[in-house]
C-alpha cells in the first residue's frame, strides 16, 4: 500500500516501529559495550526481536491499528526495564529513558498513550525503588513520592501539550479545509456565474425572439378569444336547448316508468288470473272425465237393455208361434167336434175357448211386439244420442286437455312476461336515475357554460391588457440585453 494513502495513525505507528528497532539495537550495543553476559544479550535480542516483530506485523498488516501505540509503549518500557536490570551498575541516565519514552509518545499527539506510558513509568519506578540494590544505585537519596511527582508532572504536562496540540492541529486542519472549501466554492461560483452569464446571454437572445413571437401570438390569441366568445355564446344557447330537451325527456321517461309499473301490476294480475283459470280447468277436466265415465257406463247399460229387449222380442215371437199353433189345434178340434156331432159339443166349446184364448194371446203378443218395437226404436235413438254424447264428451275431454295445456303455456308466458316486465321496470328505474343524473349534469354544464362565457369575456379583456404589457416586456428585454453585455465584459476581465 502506498504511504500517501495510509492513515495518519498508521504512519506514526510505522515511525514508532522504526524507533523501537533502533532502541533495541542501541540496547544490544550498550550491553556489548558494558561487557554484559552474552546470555543476557541474547535474551534481550530474542525477546526484543519477538516483541518488535509482533508490533511490526500488526502495523504493516494493519491489525489493531488503534491499539498498536499502547503495545509499542509497553515494549519500550520493557526494553528500558531490561536494560536497567541487566546492567550490573545501572546509571540514572538509563532510567531517564522512561521520560524519553514519554516524550516519544507525544508524536502521536494523543494524551491517552502518554497517560498510559506514565502509568507504566510509575510501575517501573515502583519496581526499581522496591529492589534495594537498584534503589541504592539509582535513587540513593530520593523519595518515591518525589519520583511519582516528577513523573506525574511530566506526564500531565506532556498529555496537556499533546491534547492542546491535537486540538490546535485539528482546528488548523479544519480551517484549512474550510478555506479550501471556500476557495473551491468561490471558484465554482465564478465558473457557475460565467456559465450563468453565458446561458443568460443565450437565454436573452432566445427570449427576445420568444417575446416577439409571444407578442404576435398574443395578438392572435386575442383575436381567437374574440371568436371563442362568439362560439361559446352560440354553444350556451345550444346547451340551454339541450337542457330544455332533457327536461322533456325526463317527463317522457317518467311516463315510461309509470307505464312500466302498471304493466308489472297487470302482469301480476294476469298471472293470478291464469293460475285461477288453470285451477278451474283442472276441476272442469276432472268433471268432464267423470261425465265421460258415466256416459260410457250408460252406453254399456243401453247395450244390455237392447240385448234384453231383443230377448223379450224373441220370447214374444215364441208366444205368437204358440198362439198360432194353439189356434190351429183349436181349429182341428172344432173340425173333429163337428165330425163327432152331439158327442163332440163339449169338445167344441173347449176348442172355441182355446181359439179365443189363442186369438187373445196373438193379439197381446202383437201388441207387446209393437210396444217392444217402439221401445227398441227409442233405445236405438237413445243409443245414438248416447254415442254422440260419448263422442262429444271425448272431444270435450281432448279439448279440455288442450285448453289446460294452453292455459299452462299462457301461465308460463305470463311468468316470462312478469320476469321481463320486472327487467323492463328495473331498466326503466335505472334509466330514470341516469336521466336524472344527466339532467343534473346538463344543468351544471349549462351553468358552467354561462360561467365560462363570463370568464372568456373577462379573459378577453385581460388579453388586451396583456398585449399592451408584452410590448412593455419587449422594451425591458432590450434593457436587459444591454445589462448582460456589461456583465460579459466584467467577467471576461477576470
Amino acid at each position: 500500500m502506498d504511504v500517501s494513502t495510509l492513515s495518519e495513525l498508521n504512519k506514526r505507528n510505522r515511525l514508532f516501529i522504526k524507533i523501537l528497532w533502533g532502541m533495541l539495537a542501541l540496547g544490544i550495543v550498550t550491553d556489548f559495550a558494558i561487557g554484559l553476559d552474552i546470555q543476557m544479550i541474547l535474551m534481550l535480542a530474542g525477546l526484543g526481536s519477538v516483541a518488535c516483530g509482533i508490533a511490526t506485523f500488526m502495523t504493516y498488516r494493519q491489525i489493531g491499528v488503534p491499539y498498536i501505540k499502547y503495545f509499542v509503549a509497553s515494549i519500550i518500557t520493557l526494553i528500558v526495564l531490561f536494560l536497567i536490570v541487566s546492567d550490573p551498575k545501572p546509571i540514572i541516565s538509563t532510567y531517564f529513558l522512561v521520560y524519553v519514552n514519554l516524550a516519544l509518545m507525544t508524536l502521536y499527539q494523543d494524551h491517552k498513550p502518554i497517560i498510559f506510558n506514565g502509568i507504566l513509568g510509575a510501575a517501573v519506578s515502583t519496581y526499581l525503588f522496591m529492589v534495594p540494590s537498584l534503589r541504592e544505585q539509582l535513587f540513593p537519596s530520593e523519595s518515591l513520592v518525589y519520583i511519582y511527582l516528577y513523573l506525574a508532572f511530566a506526564t500531565a504536562a506532556l498529555a496537556f501539550s499533546a491534547k492542546f496540540s491535537k486540538k490546535l492541529q485539528q482546528q488548523v486542519v479544519k480551517e484549512q479545509e474550510e478555506t479550501l472549501v471556500a476557495k473551491n466554492t468561490a471558484d465554482a461560483l465564478l465558473e457557475k456565474l460565467k456559465g450563468s452569464i453565458l446561458m443568460l446571454n443565450e437565454f436573452s437572445e432566445r427570449q427576445q425572439e420568444n417575446v416577439r413571437v409571444t407578442g404576435n401570438i398574443s395578438k392572435e390569441v386575442t383575436h381567437t378569444f374574440s371568436e371563442m366568445a362568439v362560439a361559446i355564446e352560440r354553444q350556451t344557447g345550444n346547451v340551454m336547448n339541450v337542457s330544455e330537451t332533457t327536461h322533456i325527456i325526463k317527463d317522457d321517461v317518467k311516463e315510461l316508468l309509470d307505464g312500466t309499473t302498471q304493466l308489472q301490476q297487470y302482469s301480476v294480475d294476469n298471472a293470478a288470473l291464469t293460475e285461477q283459470s288453470s285451477t278451474q280447468m283442472e276441476i272442469l277436466s276432472s268433471e268432464v272425465e267423470s261425465v265421460r265415465q258415466i256416459i260410457v257406463h250408460t252406453v254399456e247399460i243401453m247395450e244390455l237393455l237392447n240385448k234384453e229387449n231383443e230377448r223379450v222380442s224373441s220370447i214374444v215371437g215364441t208366444i205368437s208361434d204358440i198362439s198360432e199353433q194353439t189356434n190351429l189345434l183349436a181349429l182341428n178340434a172344432a173340425i173333429e167336434a163337428a165330425r163327432a156331432g152331439e158327442h163332440g159339443q163339449g169338445f167344441a166349446v173347449v176348442s172355441n175357448e182355446v181359439r179365443k184364448l189363442a186369438t187373445s194371446s196373438r193379439n197381446a203378443a202383437n201388441e207387446i211386439d209393437g210396444i217392444l218395437s217402439g221401445i227398441r226404436s227409442q233405445i236405438n235413438a237413445v243409443d245414438v244420442q248416447v254415442q254422440r254424447g260419448q263422442t262429444a264428451v271425448t272431444e270435450s275431454s281432448k279439448v279440455s286437455q288442450e285448453v289446460r295445456q294452453l292455459i299452462s303455456s299462457i301461465n308460463e308466458n305470463a311468468d316470462r312476461v312478469k320476469v321481463h316486465s320486472n327487467i323492463v321496470g328495473n331498466s326503466a328505474n335505472r334509466l330514470h336515475e341516469r336521466q336524472l343524473g344527466i339532467s343534473d349534469d346538463i344543468t351544471n354544464i349549462a351553468a358552467t357554460t354561462q360561467q365560462n362565457m363570463a370568464a372568456v369575456e373577462e379573459v378577453y379583456g385581460s388579453m388586451e391588457t396583456q398585449d399592451h404589457k408584452i410590448g412593455t416586456i419587449v422594451e425591458d428585454y432590450i434593457k436587459l440585453d444591454q445589462l448582460i453585455s456589461e456583465l460579459k465584459q466584467l467577467v471576461s476581465t477576470h
